[in-house]
């Protein structure tokens, strides 16, 4: 099982700032759930994105 990340901690995964992070959550580039008010990451969500850079460069 994953773990859920706050923006925090997805930005140090991903060195990106706050408007990105809502950029890439709102496309559906960087998948994430809503629980209460809070919008939160999966691990793999992060993986999976970081992949998609990857395949994306080759």
């Amino acid at each position: 099982m994953s773990k859920l990340l706050n923006e925090a901690e997805v930005r140090k995964l991903i060195p990106i700032g706050h408007s990105k992070y809502y950029e890439l959550i709102g496309s559906g580039a960087l998948r994430s759930v809503k629980i209460g008010r809070r919008r939160l990451v999966t691990e793999q969500a992060v993986a999976d994105y970081i992949s998609s850079l990857d395949q994306a460069a080759a």
